[in-house]
C-alpha cells in the first residue's frame, strides 16, 4: 500500500492497472483491525491480479480472510503453522510464463 502511495506523490493511482499485489505480514495487518482497508483496496483491484501473501506465523483463524482475497491458493509451510522458523532464505527467480509451474515443481520436491 505504501508503495503505490509513495510512487504517486501520495495520489491514490488507478488500482485496475495493478496485476501483483504483496502483502508482507499479512497477518499483523489483520490483526491490527486493517482488514476493511485491505478488502477495499484489494475490491477495487483488477480481478486477474496475483496476490502473494507473506507471514512469519499465519494462524488457522487468518485462513477465512485470506481465502477471501486468494484464487486457488498455494500455500508454503516451513516449520510450524504458528512458528516462527529460524532458517529461511528467500530467492527471486524471475522466469517466462511457461516455466513458472515446472519451476515451482522442481522446487517443491528438492525441499521435501
Amino acid at each position: 500500500m505504501i508503495d503505490v502511495l509513495a510512487a504517486n506523490s501520495g495520489r491514490v493511482t488507478n488500482l485496475h492497472r495493478i496485476t501483483y499485489i504483496v502483502l508482507d505480514e499479512a497477518d499483523r495487518m489483520f490483526d491490527m483491525g486493517f482488514e476493511p482497508q485491505v478488502m477495499r483496496i484489494i475490491g477495487n483491484m483488477r480481478p486477474d491480479k496475483q496476490t502473494v501473501m507473506f507471514s512469519a506465523t499465519f494462524p488457522r483463524q487468518m485462513e477465512a480472510l485470506a481465502r477471501k482475497i486468494l484464487n486457488q491458493p498455494i500455500e508454503v509451510q516451513v516449520g510450524g503453522r504458528s512458528v516462527v522458523c529460524k532458517e529461511v532464505e528467500q530467492t527471486v527467480v524471475v522466469l517466462e510464463e511457461h516455466q513458472k509451474f515446472l519451476k515451482l515443481l522442481e522446487l517443491l520436491g528438492r525441499f521435501q
